[in-house]
């Protein structure tokens, strides 16, 4: 069977499939007329209307997006563009490694050129329309450069080391290029927090010292080495809330929206407090850490399977097998391949949402916090209330509100665990 015909069915297939949930979604959030009756007590009708509003908004947007970036994934195959662009860079006579890397950079700026409008009209006009954009046009252009240099700065060592180890390094190269990357990643993780998210956010320490008392008082008793909690300007771009704890070791660090903080008591912070402690304590980031580390490995290994297939790159347009080539092919075009991985990581990290949850109600003693935050944040950030099964299955990486509060319900209040 021709390559790209059987490739384009896969493709067409995987795209058939997720409009269809979709418009599964689309269709369950536009029958749903009044508030759900495990709501009725904690959400206004108001607030309901306003968020099935959002949820249509955005799964119309989603729809049109991705059939848009389809067609722009096919025109490259169609209209020849790879080779097109291997041809002016071999012009050029540079380094192989050089000619690699700016291919692929070439590739990913005229797919981020096609795909800015969409960016452009989900925060400039969906987010503002909702309410929750902050966002000036000047520091969207500032986040989009800082954005670009600090991935051309963290990606060109890594694309040079690796067209090394392929180069250079025999038959096994996707095993050293495997340990490299990984090493690689585990740095930036380190480092993220103390290097790379200031360049974007400002974080300080708690300004509410009763507040700060609470939270390390829950840590200590917890057990939790942390080495500050901050309070991040989430704020200058979005009135979404969020919370999340990073970095390894006596590094780690809890870093609050300050959105969140405005948002919820004490009692309810400390309770996503224990939420976040709780991922650590179930080494859901270990298990994460481990699982990627397989699928980057395996990863590797299908590219070097597939690096010396000639009737590959002849298929998608290219001038004939190439590093570079591969790497933008496994980048672009894999996700037919990998959706059904989807539903499986997602259902994953739904099994560690509510681990983290039964672990913060036992930490602080008190289903009612865990309850009260999570439907404080899904009336402030218009949560879908009633997602389709289906959908929700495929795509959410977070139990739906209704099943994340009934799970809460069955806790059996003991110690904590």
């Amino acid at each position: 069977m021709n390559i790209l015909l059987f490739y384009l069915t896969i493709f067409s297939a995987v795209l058939i499939l997720e409009s269809f949930l979709e418009v599964l979604n689309l269709r369950r959030a536009s029958s749903v007329k009044t508030v759900p009756v495990f709501f009725k007590n904690h959400i206004s009708e108001d607030n309901f209307i306003k968020s099935a509003e959002y949820t249509l908004f955005k799964g119309k947007f989603k729809l049109i997006s991705n059939l848009y970036e389809a067609a722009v994934l096919l025109y490259f195959i169609f209209s020849g563009l790879f080779g097109k662009i291997e041809v002016f860079l071999q012009g050029l006579s540079l380094h192989p490694y050089i000619t690699g890397i700016f291919f692929i950079y070439i590739v990913m700026f005229i797919l981020s050129a096609f795909m800015m409008p969409f960016g452009i009209y989900s925060e400039f006009v969906i987010e503002k329309k909702f309410g929750f954009s902050n966002m000036t046009v000047r520091l969207y252009i500032i986040d989009m450069l800082k954005g670009i240099l600090l991935g051309v700065l963290l990606s060109f060592p890594l694309l040079l080391a690796l067209f090394w180890f392929m180069d250079k390094t025999g038959a096994f190269w996707w095993i050293y290029a495997f340990l490299f990357t990984a090493v690689f990643e585990i740095a930036i993780n380190i480092l993220y927090p103390v290097l790379i998210a200031p360049l974007f956010n400002k974080f300080e320490k708690l300004d509410d010292t009763e507040l700060e008392k609470k939270l390390f008082s829950l840590a200590r008793r917890l057990k939790f080495a942390v080495n500050g909690i901050f309070k991040m300007d989430g704020s200058k771009r979005s009135r979404h809330s969020n919370a999340y704890f990073t970095g390894f070791g006596r590094m780690r660090r809890i870093v609050l929206f300050d959105t969140l903080l405005t948002s919820l008591d004490s009692d309810e912070l400390e309770a996503v407090l224990a939420h976040e402690i709780g991922h650590n304590k179930k080494h859901h980031l270990i298990k994460g850490i481990i699982l990627s580390l397989f699928i980057l490995l395996a990863g590797f290994y299908i590219i070097s399977l597939l690096a010396g297939f000639s009737p590959l790159f002849a298929e998608f347009g290219f001038e004939g097998p190439s590093y570079y080539g591969i790497l933008v092919l496994v980048m672009l075009y894999s996700h037919p391949f990998t959706f059904l991985l989807t539903p499986f990581f997602n259902s994953l990290s739904r099994k560690h949402e509510y681990e983290a949850d039964s672990f913060a109600v036992h930490a602080v003693g008190s289903r009612e916090n865990m309850k009260n935050a999570l439907l404080k944040l899904g009336r402030e950030n218009l949560s879908n209330l009633v997602p389709h099964k289906l959908y929700s299955f495929y795509h959410y990486s977070h139990p739906a509100l209704n099943e994340r509060l009934s799970a809460i319900d069955n806790i059996v209040l003991d110690t904590v665990k």
